[in-house]
């Protein structure tokens, strides 16, 4: 208990509760340990207890979020806990990066895609680590970023049978059968030290927990909000949709304005059409808050509302699973989802996530949830919630896209070297425990016939190993059938930027923008116009995604792309990213197959980067010269570094964006480049 007292408290008086001394107990026997308690009950302290005792020791730990806003969370709050005592690293991109970060710091926090990445470069990094974290583990059912959770569970577990798993969770229904798979203890409590009251409003009364009447409203949900903020309290309200959280966060912001003067600005974005629509709301303490955000408007909205100065946020539920931002009051305004052409309800899962963000630790007596029902059939789903809690969590690993990525890793790194070893591995599974082995041996034995088919991997008899395109395949962290696509694509004779685009967006591992009625003519002419095929409705999502990005590598601006294709900024980030990624997977699979296409893909990833053509390249290599002001100079006449190199501050400060500062920061490392260049 020292080590908590000395470090996480500074030797000040404190008391852990029950569930945290139960697990620091069960920690200290060495043993992993799985924890399920409610949102804002100290989870925290148990993982970083775990990770600083083994530090202390001279080990090494690894903290796993799902999310990066959770990584840049957790790294912050790890490195003002340490206090320089202990090295603290992060990392969440670079996917080809191999597993030598683990040992450059004591404590390393990172992605589940990340971790999962630096296995596929070597295994062997999870005997460096003593203590692995996994926040949000509930997130193993995920059918996304599940089967990555599960196998980075599974290896760690297989390559160090003695390491340390303390895994963490707000919602468990089968905590038995997860502490199980990973060989744990179990601490489980319902305590909260915020407790939370959840009420249902149904045809403008309040509903309690046993559908008793505890109140009538005036006007529905702005009398709950009203009332939160009149207490000096906040307010998260969750809605189906963007254009519902947008239009209903300029409804409240019209109906509170006079209760709220914030005075604040939204930040400039590269003309991003919703600074416009927050500017409409922020200055009555109202935001709205989806993924169309870019980085800089979701951060703007995110840290307004923990300094106090935003009252209100209506999002989308991806808010809810995505970041440490609690309110007095939650409002669920929409319990259903509009998905694969029909309505239906969101899981018990969500509800839960949502509700949990009610009540701040420190700030309110209690929480207060409500969950806004349209009909009895929407009161029986909230009575199903409130009776019978979430759904268990089920694994989705065996998936032909999963298993050829795991298969190929588990090959490529010498884990596995016959059919024997994949199938005793995949036998370590949640899959597994759950629906036995024989869908997963059906899998493996199609996997492993497409990946020595397909030149991933060499037979030897009973045994197999990895070909040097498996192994790059693998270190890319790519799936197979990504690269078989990229290999295709190599074999264009003509290869344009927009028919690399669309391949690359065709490539499985590229989740593509939806395709509305809307943009189907343009899909289909730029689907014809490349003399493309097209093998199903999914390649006019493939086109799409792919029209956005030339859109944005030939400098659109950004209002005029998100308007065209009906889009927010953050969705051009994500999918960017994205295809950015594969673009590089590109450019290594072409000095193995095509070298002269290596440089094509290196220029369309960096351009991808940057939203820029390639005239302007060179200039947006200066800090803090982006794709905006990388233009300006161009279009008034430095189209080089040594023509900026040349210039007065008085000729870049009078262009726009460009104070004295920057003028002659800019003018000064475009010196600094030059002389470089000609040193070398």
């Amino acid at each position: 208990m020292e080590l908590i007292r000395n470090t996480y408290f500074g030797n000040g008086e404190f008391k852990l509760y029950p569930h945290q001394e139960e697990a620091i107990k069960i920690i200290d026997t060495g043993k992993s340990v799985l924890v399920s308690v409610p949102t804002a009950s100290g989870k925290s302290l148990i993982a970083y207890y775990a990770m600083l005792r083994a530090v202390s020791g001279g080990g090494r730990a690894i903290y796993i979020a799902p999310l990066k806003a959770l990584v840049q969370e957790k790294f912050q709050e790890l490195k003002e806990l340490v206090g320089g005592r202990y090295t603290v690293g992060i990392s969440t991109g670079d996917y080809d990066a191999g597993a030598e970060i683990v040992s450059r710091y004591d404590i390393l926090v990172c992605t589940s895609e990340k971790a999962d990445s630096m296995m596929h470069h070597d295994p062997d990094y999870f005997t460096n680590l003593q203590v692995m974290v996994v926040d949000e583990i509930h997130n193993t059912g995920d059918p996304s970023r599940g089967p990555t959770i599960e196998m980075l569970c599974t290896a760690a577990i297989s390559v160090n049978p003695e390491i340390q798993l303390v895994g963490l969770s707000a919602t468990l229904k089968n905590i038995a059968e997860i502490g199980k798979w990973i060989n744990s203890e179990i601490v489980r409590s319902d305590f909260r030290p915020v407790p939370l009251r959840k009420y249902m409003i149904f045809r403008g009364k309040v509903l309690d927990e046993d559908s008793q009447e505890v109140d009538i409203l005036e006007h529905d949900i702005t009398s709950v909000v009203e009332d939160t903020i009149e207490k000096g309290g906040q307010v998260l309200v969750f809605l189906n949709t963007r254009k519902r959280a947008e239009k209903f966060s300029l409804e409240l912001a019209n109906q509170i304005g006079r209760m709220v003067e914030t005075g604040l600005k939204v930040p400039s974005d590269d003309g991003s059409r919703y600074s416009e629509m927050l500017s409409q709301t922020v200055g009555h303490g109202v935001a709205f808050h989806h993924a169309g955000l870019n980085s800089t408007l979701r951060s703007f909205v995110e840290d307004s509302f923990r300094e106090g100065k935003l009252k209100v946020i209506t999002a989308t539920p991806t808010l809810a699973a995505g970041i440490n931002l609690p309110a007095r009051t939650v409002i669920i305004r929409d319990l259903t989802r509009f998905s694969d052409g029909y309505s239906s309800y969101i899981s018990n899962m969500e509800i839960e996530q949502m509700l949990g963000r009610a009540g701040r630790p420190k700030y309110d007596k209690y929480g207060d949830s409500y969950i806004y029902c349209t009909s009895q059939g929407a009161i029986g789903k909230v009575r199903d919630f409130m009776d019978n809690g979430v759904e268990p969590v089920m694994s989705g690993l065996c998936t032909e896209r999963n298993m050829g990525f795991n298969i190929l890793a588990l090959i490529s790194t010498g884990l596995c070297r016959n059919r024997e070893e994949i199938r005793q591995f995949f036998s370590k599974t949640l899959y597994a425990m759950q629906k036995g082995e024989e869908d997963l041996e059906a899998m493996s034995e199609n996997i492993i016939r497409f990946l020595s088919d397909n030149d991933f991997i060499k037979m030897n008899g009973e045994s197999f190993s990895a070909t040097e395109l498996g192994k790059i395949t693998s270190s890319l962290y790519i799936s197979p059938r990504t690269a078989k696509s990229i290999i295709d694509m190599l074999d264009m004779p003509d290869l344009t930027e927009e028919n690399a685009l669309y391949h690359i967006c065709r490539t499985p591992d590229m989740v593509n923008l939806f395709a509305s009625q809307n943009d189907m003519d343009l899909a289909y002419q730029f689907i014809n116009s490349m003399g493309e095929s097209m093998d199903d409705e999914s390649d006019l999502n493939a086109a799409k995604t792919a029209m956005v990005i030339l859109s944005w590598i030939n400098e659109i601006p950004v209002l005029e792309i998100e308007e065209k294709f009906n889009i927010g900024y953050g969705d051009i980030e994500g999918k960017k990213s994205t295809a950015e990624w594969i673009s590089f997977a590109a450019s290594r699979l072409s000095v193995k197959y095509k070298r002269e296409y290596a440089t094509f893909f290196d220029m369309l990833s960096l351009r991808m980067r940057e939203g820029i053509k390639q005239e302007i390249v060179a200039i947006v290599a200066i800090p803090g010269i982006g794709r905006v002001r990388a233009r300006r100079l161009y279009d008034a006449g430095f189209r080089s570094i040594s023509d900026i190199s040349r210039a007065s501050p008085s000729q870049l400060e009078s262009l726009r964006g460009f104070s004295n500062v920057l003028a002659q920061r800019t003018i000064d490392y475009a010196g600094r480049l030059v002389r470089r260049n000609a040193a070398d």
